[in-house]
């Protein structure tokens, strides 16, 4: 298959050697075998609260929810990126970041930082990283709703068909990393509000 370019802020896919499903034939085909992949990792970590065995948020538990998320289409799913990308850590520095952001998240669990603070800038700095060749932006959504989940919170309802094509709402999320990335964090939250109103247990 050749994948359609890829919109603002998407990683490009120029290795598609990976791919295990060999029927597939068009970007369509592949985000709905992405989505139902995903689907299954949602009702394992969402559909009821997780525990701290289930998700505990160490750097291998991290690995494999990009595997659970991914595997069923991608061979590297849940394998760190050993390549440069035009965003995220350097290569041979994802492994150090991502600890430095786990270190960070039990500071904050154990301040009074408010857990939807925790879950966005979670969700941020995972983004921010980018360890992975592709999928990154879920990932990253689905570690910070399984946060929340964790805590007794109801998850975000993302609508990650609108946010993964061109539309006004990707380019609002764009827009709040980019200020987030600047240390601002109050779009990215209004962002997590907005779609957290959505929710209920």
């Amino acid at each position: 298959m050749r994948p359609d370019p890829p919109i603002g802020g998407q990683t490009p896919l120029d290795d598609l050697s990976g791919l295990r499903i060999r029927s597939i034939r068009t970007t369509a085909e592949l985000n709905a075998a992405e989505a139902e992949n995903i689907r299954k990792a949602t009702l394992k970590y969402l559909a009821s609260r997780p525990t701290r065995r289930s998700a505990r948020f160490d750097i291998s538990w991290l690995r494999r929810l990009h595997a659970e998320m991914f595997g069923d289409v991608w061979r590297w799913a849940g394998s760190f990126r050993t390549h440069e990308t035009n965003i995220g850590a350097p290569s041979h520095d994802i492994e150090v970041r991502l600890h430095a952001l786990l270190e960070d998240l039990k500071v904050w669990e154990d301040s009074r930082m408010p857990l939807l603070e925790q879950a966005v800038r979670l969700h941020h700095v995972a983004v921010q990283i980018h360890p992975f060749a592709n999928g990154n932006g879920r990932w990253s959504r689905m570690a910070g709703n399984i946060w929340l989940k964790l805590h007794g919170a109801a998850p975000i309802e993302w609508p990650e068909t609108t946010i993964g094509s061109a539309s006004t709402i990707r380019g609002e999320y764009l827009e709040a990393v980019r200020v987030a990335d600047k240390g601002d964090y109050s779009a990215l939250l209004a962002l997590h509000e907005r779609f957290a109103s959505r929710s209920g247990e």
